[in-house]
């Protein structure tokens, strides 16, 4: 090592490791290794001795996150930024690292042997894979991930697991060995005949996954509030269902009707659920009996009657809404 190298460490403060290859374990190595299992590729330039780490996808905001997360893995002060690739029509990221590179070329045959890397950060690893294979059906109400790879469907399955997401496999087998690029209209011949796919289903997996997980993608963050939508406005009528019982029970109770009928029919809601709501035998029926008896409730009852206003139901409900807020929706939604 010669006189003037060590010099230059320390008249100009280079560091003799400033160019090290390594890998920084955290949250974004956890998010990039995900992403790429979904979508990227892997290219050598021997001449260059450079290991290249790439990800080609059509949304710029998925390319951005995914070289912003592997620059900070990688350790660099400034992200990987995306350029267009006319030929692909696909934003292109592009990052260096011999160490990630024979992790990765690894991983393309055992996803499994990542797993270190990904279980300390589960949330952030899911929404790196569902970011590249995933999707949201608001029709079917469900979140979807597909792959040919069994056993990186396995492994995204035991992470979301670990969040405490339930999921499920199923498998979907092709026609033909023969795929038409909707893009492009040419003809590409299939590796694999099988393609499975990981689901998510149930209105409390779907709500975990969006606090827990969610997506970087606009469009896919857009669908999934479309279907947390569906699950608000079931939310909602339920609510107004309830504010309706709670109204015709107050009235029977108040001598305001003469009967459970004569409510039922006034309010459009069961003779026999006034009935329970009235019921103070049960714990859990007592405290709905409790909510009738609340001075807001009771007056906004009594201005029914003498109103029969449908704004009286919505202010019912909207106090409701905070009851539910403060106990998770349990008790006020549970008998409606």
């Amino acid at each position: 090592m010669c006189e003037h190298t060590i010099w230059k460490w320390i008249r100009h403060g280079s560091h003799p490791l400033q160019h090290y290859n390594k890998i920084i374990l955290g949250p974004e190595l956890a998010y990039s290794i995900s992403a790429w299992l979904g979508d990227g590729r892997l290219s050598r330039e021997k001449r260059g001795r450079k290991y290249n780490i790439k990800l080609a996808v059509k949304d710029y905001d998925f390319a951005e996150e995914w070289g912003r997360c592997l620059a900070k893995a990688l350790g660099k002060s400034k992200p990987y930024m995306p350029r267009w690739d006319d030929h692909h029509e696909r934003w292109e990221v592009r990052g260096t690292s011999s160490l990630l590179y024979n992790l990765l070329k690894k991983a393309k045959d055992d996803p499994w042997i990542v797993l270190p890397y990904l279980e300390k950060y589960p949330a952030d690893a899911c929404r790196g894979f569902f970011d590249a294979e995933g999707g949201v059906n608001a029709s079917s109400n469900e979140i979807t991930a597909y792959n040919t790879n069994l056993k990186l469907i396995q492994l995204f399955k035991k992470l979301l697991e670990k969040i405490g997401i339930e999921c499920s496999i199923g498998e979907k087998r092709y026609d033909g060995d023969v795929f038409i690029s909707p893009r492009t209209g040419k003809r590409y011949h299939r590796n694999k005949s099988i393609c499975y796919r990981l689901a998510i289903h149930g209105k409390e997996n779907i709500l975990k996954f969006a606090e827990e997980v969610g997506f970087t993608i606009a469009r896919k963050r857009a669908e999934l509030g479309r279907l947390l939508e569906k699950y608000n406005k079931v939310h909602k009528n339920c609510l107004k269902k309830c504010a309706k019982l709670l109204i015709a029970a107050n009235l029977v109770r108040l001598g305001l009707v003469r009967s459970q009928l004569e409510a039922a029919r006034l309010l459009s809601v069961t003779q026999s659920t006034i009935c329970f709501y009235l019921n103070r035998n049960k714990v859990r029926k007592r405290r709905m009996s409790r909510l009738l008896k609340l001075p807001e409730i009771e007056r906004l009852s009594k201005e029914y009657f003498f109103t029969r206003s449908d704004e009286i139901i919505n202010q019912v409900r909207k106090v409701l809404e905070t009851i539910a807020e403060i106990y998770n929706g349990h008790e006020t939604t549970k008998y409606s």
